[in-house]
């Protein structure tokens, strides 16, 4: 109830500011590694030297005045690492680099003052505070877990082990379980739920090494537990379904879905309460080339980990109540990220893939009332487009990892429609540009596109 008057009482003051200054929230979601940590700090350097921003109205008609970066406003939290990225990028310190995945959450807030278009404009300038929250895409799939009660997220989690139970880990994990009477009354119980808890965290890293941090597995906090390190709360595993037996108050089952609920409720709630019921916008990245080169399995687990995501996310309104005495996200934009490990011609086809994996999620948005945009991206352009001469066909060249010399590389085809055969597809991981200008404007592939459409009709 508090967070609720909390949120009202925030409302209340932004629309009385409303015509000299307003604050929009924008949500930067998405798995690990599919760029949202490149893509704020690629947004924010953009807007600091808006001049490769052509297709963004407000720079297009030269009604942008300036932009600051601004002291975040959560005083709790940690303002996001701009100046490092930038200088990572940069090669301030060393050969540049990609910075760093999310690990921890983190704001930051761009001011935009402006000139409203048209007869507003008589009205003076005004100030747009733009508010941005990063947090690691591990804790983003836990919002799943808000649809699930603890027997129905075992099963789940039991399926995923024994499909990779030729890791060691899971092996060790299945094994403990046979040992283990979880439904009768037990003095051990704590005790058995720690080594539980231990071997199945040990079990979601190794896989996790296994398959990449873009990887779907859960729960978040096992893999980046931040503050809740040696918590109780993070002292659960699944177990297989109960048989016919009662289960006793002081049973081990007991004490794990007690724990599994209050990791649901204390971590993964209040999280969702605290920042997603804020948001007025939503970018959703998704590294689908990349999924797509791990094969098609990969790219179809991971857009089914985002639909459970975004059902948890307060999108769309109610049409009539003003926003202030209810916040929703109005617009979704959906973006298939690192657009530039392709060429051109194939961006329709990247794009075609994107609504045909996140095909319930655009409809459920769709539905709910949300204005939604589906496109390509690249925060950051990392390569250029050649063509080989006698040849009719576009590769990507840039510097990859592992070397120094710059490479072509044509990736495969991606087909709009279809599935993609097996082995036919495989992107090149590049390095970032090396002539970035810390204080100028970067290239990118559809930044000024993916602006207008989140934040242009806040600063018409």
């Amino acid at each position: 109830m508090d967070l609720y008057f909390d949120r009202l009482f925030d409302r209340a003051l932004d629309a009385g500011r409303g015509l000299v200054e307003r604050r929009l929230r924008l949500g930067v979601t998405g798995l690990a590694e599919a760029g949202k940590t490149v893509f704020i700090t690629a947004l924010v350097q953009a807007l600091l030297h808006p001049a490769a921003l052509p297709r963004l109205q407000v720079v297009a008609e030269g009604r942008l005045r300036t932009v600051l970066l601004r002291p975040q406003p959560s005083q709790d939290l940690p303002r996001f690492p701009f100046e490092d990225c930038v200088a990572r990028l940069t090669g301030r310190d060393g050969p540049p680099d990609w910075p760093e995945s999310t690990r921890n959450q983190a704001e930051l807030r761009l001011s935009l003052r402006y000139l409203p278009g048209g007869l507003m404009g008589r009205l003076g300038e005004r100030v747009l505070h733009l508010d941005l929250f990063d947090y690691p895409g591990e804790w983003l799939l836990d919002l799943a877990l808000l649809q699930q009660d603890y027997e129905s997220w075992s099963a789940g989690a039991l399926a995923s082990l024994r499909e990779a139970s030729a890791l060691p880990e899971a092996r060790a994990f299945l094994e403990l379980l046979h040992r283990l009477t979880p439904d009768r009354a037990d003095a051990a119980a704590e005790t058995q739920a720690i080594e539980a808890a231990r071997l199945f965290t040990a079990y979601l890293l190794a896989r996790q090494r296994s398959l990449g941090r873009a990887a779907p597995l859960g729960p978040g906090r096992f893999l980046l537990p931040g503050e809740l390190e040696g918590s109780p709360l993070l002292t659960f595993a699944p177990l297989p379904p109960r048989g016919n037996e009662t289960t006793a108050r002081s049973s081990l089952r007991r004490l794990m879905a007690e724990r599994y609920d209050a990791y649901r409720e204390q971590v993964v709630r209040a999280f969702h309460q605290r920042h997603f019921t804020r948001l007025d916008r939503q970018i959703v990245l998704i590294d689908l080339a990349g999924h797509l080169s791990a094969g098609e399995e990969r790219a179809d687990a991971s857009a089914a980990a985002l639909d459970a995501v975004l059902a948890a996310l307060r999108v769309g309104g109610s049409g009539w109540l003003p926003r202030w005495l209810s916040p929703h996200i109005d617009r979704v934009l959906f973006a298939a990220t690192k657009a530039d490990h392709l060429p051109g011609d194939q961006h329709q086809g990247l794009e075609e893939q994107l609504r045909r994996k996140l095909d319930a999620a655009l409809r459920r948005t769709a539905y709910s009332g949300a204005e939604l945009e589906t496109r390509v991206l690249a925060s950051l352009r990392a390569t250029r487009e050649v063509e080989a001469r006698g040849e009719a066909r576009r590769y990507v060249a840039g510097t990859p990892y592992g070397g120094e010399k710059p490479l072509a590389h044509y990736p495969g085809r991606i087909p709009q429609t279809g599935r993609l055969a097996n082995g036919s597809f495989r992107i090149e991981r590049f390095r970032p540009p090396a002539d970035l200008d810390p204080t100028g404007p970067w290239p990118h592939l559809g930044l000024d596109r993916a602006l207008e459409f989140l934040i242009g009709d806040w600063v018409e």
